[in-house]
């Protein structure tokens, strides 16, 4: 495909958004249910302890992480150990419906052994590593080249009854990160195999001025989850001049940027992650487009901010308890006070 067919397959898109908004706009969305990443919990070991804290802070469910050590489940023993954990979370009456692990696609190590045991558990979703572009190829024959591993892996997703979610993070290697991109993969598969886990916090970086609500329109059918965080752009001290040219913070990247150190830019900003509603992300505006989209997939809320390094995945915290648990609760309960107005929490 070239250049003049592929604007033309993102116009079609974007002229078939506002029929498909007005379509679902009319159907009933069901209330959603908020899940905390577990991630930020993996200073708790024990499943037990997971679930009584993720029911403490008052979130409806948890999406696991089935990754390498700190991770809460290692994917070399998925088989084994995800079902007690995840039996052990829901004894709490905590839901456990996605995972995030590290498959990008069907022949990602332990890929079939992940979906076939997570199916088993009733879990519908997972969301993991994601594509990026090389510099040594046109963007557009990067993309058409991910049609038949996206293929194989809705394939597989159809045997198990599982969507995979893409991961949605702003850069310029992430595909993606304009939604148009990835889209134009996904539009010839089914959405109940594959799709967007939009990143709300990544998204309003990307997608500046309001694009980022005009790309979660666009992409309707096809978002199958929802993460929000929230972050503010701020001068950054560690470059001269703000020149992109001086030296570099001696202290190190940005405490906030994504949450894994990658918050600093080229030009004197960085990315600092905030709690969420104190920064620039829209809630009111994505609740009233998750109602015109109808959307209903899991939802979840990823707590970046610096927290005693619940933040960053790490083992062990160097805050007490209850003071980070409370910081993550804050965070529902200023979503809930967003969404308040929508009915859809």
């Amino acid at each position: 495909m070239d250049r003049r067919q592929f604007i033309q397959v993102s116009a079609s898109a974007a002229l078939a958004a506002p029929a498909t908004a007005q379509t679902t706009s009319a159907q009933a969305v069901k209330p959603l249910k908020v899940d905390i990443f577990s991630r930020h919990l993996q200073w708790l070991r024990n499943a037990d302890e997971v679930g009584e804290a993720v029911s403490e802070m008052g979130f409806d469910g948890v999406d696991v992480t089935v990754r390498p050590y700190p991770g809460h489940v290692d994917p070399t023993r998925v088989a084994q150990d995800l079902p007690p954990f995840v039996n052990a979370i829901r004894k709490h009456g905590v839901l456990v419906r996605e995972i995030a692990c590290p498959i990008m696609d069907a022949d990602s190590p332990n890929a079939e052994q992940i979906f076939q045991t997570a199916s088993s558990l009733g879990i519908t979703h997972y969301w993991g590593a994601p594509f990026r572009y090389t510099q040594d190829k046109p963007i557009v024959q990067q993309l058409d080249d991910l049609k038949p591993r996206i293929a194989k892996l809705a394939a597989l997703n159809a045997k198990y009854k599982m969507t995979a979610m893409y991961h949605t993070n702003e850069g310029s290697n992430s595909v993606g990160a304009a939604i148009w991109d990835l889209l134009y993969v996904l539009k010839n598969f089914d959405p109940a195999q594959v799709g967007f886990h939009y990143d709300l916090g990544h998204m309003t970086i990307a997608g500046g001025n309001g694009t980022w609500a005009l790309n979660l329109r666009a992409a309707g059918p096809y978002i199958a989850g929802i993460s929000v965080k929230d972050s503010v752009l701020e001068a950054n001290p560690g470059l001269a001049g703000g020149s992109g040219r001086g030296p570099v913070d001696p202290g190190g990247p940005s405490p906030g940027g994504n949450g894994r150190g990658r918050g600093a830019m080229p030009n004197g900003w960085r990315v600092r992650q905030v709690p969420l509603g104190s920064g620039m992300i829209n809630l009111p505006e994505l609740a009233n487009i998750l109602k015109e989209i109808a959307f209903a997939g899991p939802f979840e809320i990823q707590a970046e901010y610096p927290n005693g390094g619940a933040e960053s995945a790490q083992d062990k915290i160097t805050l007490p308890r209850e003071q980070v648990l409370g910081a993550m609760k804050r965070d529902l309960i200023a979503l809930r006070t967003a969404f308040s107005p929508s009915g859809l929490l």
